[in-house]
């Protein structure tokens, strides 16, 4: 059981709350802490630890009554201690922020101004962050699907949106899901709250980038040539998990949901290949061909996208199919690493990308 100083009532709330879940990282840890109570915006603040032994705990006592301390009795994961943060915090909107990521000035305020009825999530751009913390570009670079995109959630299992730290949450809508189950989601507890929560509620697509997305070398789902396929093959489970708890939810509001969700979530059948790609001895679908899932993201490309971008994304497909299979592999790492491209390939990525 978690050690904290209790949960939520009515009387307390406050509008919104940040929960931050660590697990050994007192290298980024200060700044996110910071990044929270230096908001001009009064933020009820509730931070995590999984079990650190790196002195993340005794840095998160330093802080005193500034924020409200959760130290789980042993190390439980992701989805653990996104259930203790929202059992202890007291916003009417709740917002989980990874500890190696940090809010950027003015975000409290925006995002409470944004609050919007009949909404259950809201997803805001990001920008990405070094080692260091200097800002650069923008996560993700396209748009968000939004308002009532229940249907088109059921029909492929997933939408455009955002990571942990890009997306805001209406507390009275968590309180429907939540606690989430903690072994399917030790790791990527937010795809249990990003696929629920448009089942009961809008979904928002803001225009304010508030907070910053860290990339480092110690993150779980790093872009590594050597972590393609591990990767990869995460990921798979994890949509079999969402899809799992996306047809029981939907079962029970009574909505109907496509029998063949993989089939029509064209980043699964990416994972897919990259996992038969990478490594196709511990691939975990055996009636897999590269062939064939190379026919199936042209077909996805074709049918779920509109203007040129239709096109050349199709065209990528029928590519890669076309080449041997050292030379497709080459072309997609250059997909997946981008400090891997030569510039011909940077400047087509980015045309692949922009939203047309």
């Amino acid at each position: 059981m978690p050690v904290h100083s209790g949960a939520s009532t009515a009387r307390d709330r406050i509008p919104l709350s940040v929960v931050i879940t660590n697990f050994n990282y007192v290298r980024y840890l200060p700044i996110a802490i910071d990044s929270v109570l230096s908001q001009d915006l009064p933020v009820d603040l509730v931070v995590v630890d999984d079990c650190s032994t790196d002195g993340s705990r005794d840095l998160i006592r330093s802080y005193g009554s500034q924020l409200t301390p959760v130290m789980l009795e042993e190390n439980a994961g992701q989805g653990a201690g996104f259930n203790a943060g929202f059992a202890a915090a007291r916003g009417d909107l709740v917002m989980f922020l990874d500890a190696d990521d940090f809010l950027l000035p003015g975000a409290a305020a925006r995002i409470v101004a944004n609050r919007k009825p009949d909404t259950s999530l809201y997803l805001y751009p990001m920008r990405y962050a070094d080692e260091t913390g200097s800002l650069f570009g923008r996560h993700p670079p396209h748009g968000f699907s939004t308002g009532d995109i229940s249907s088109l959630l059921r029909k492929t299992g997933r939408y455009h949106g955002t990571i942990t730290s890009g997306m805001v949450f209406d507390r009275n809508i968590l309180d429907t899901f939540m606690p989430m189950e903690t072994d399917e989601f030790r790791q990527g507890a937010d795809g249990y709250l990003a696929v629920l929560a448009p089942l009961y509620g809008r979904v928002s697509a803001e225009t304010d980038i508030i907070s910053a997305y860290r990339l480092h070398a110690e993150q779980h789902t790093r872009s590594a040539p050597d972590a393609f396929a591990a990767r990869a093959r995460y990921r798979i489970r994890h949509d079999a998990s969402r899809y799992r708890i996306l047809r029981e939810h939907s079962r029970k509001l009574g909505l109907p949901v496509a029998p063949d969700l993989g089939r029509h979530d064209d980043h699964h059948i990416k994972e897919r290949l990259i996992s038969l790609m990478f490594d196709p001895a511990q691939h975990p679908c055996r009636e897999d061909t590269e062939q064939g899932l190379l026919r199936e993201s042209r077909r996805i490309a074709l049918q779920h996208q509109t203007g040129l971008r239709t096109y050349l994304r199709a065209a990528w497909w029928a590519l890669l199919a076309l080449l041997p299979p050292a030379a497709r592999r080459r072309m997609f790492s250059y997909e997946l690493h981008p400090a891997s491209r030569p510039a011909w390939f940077t400047k087509l990525a980015r045309a692949l990308k922009r939203p047309r």
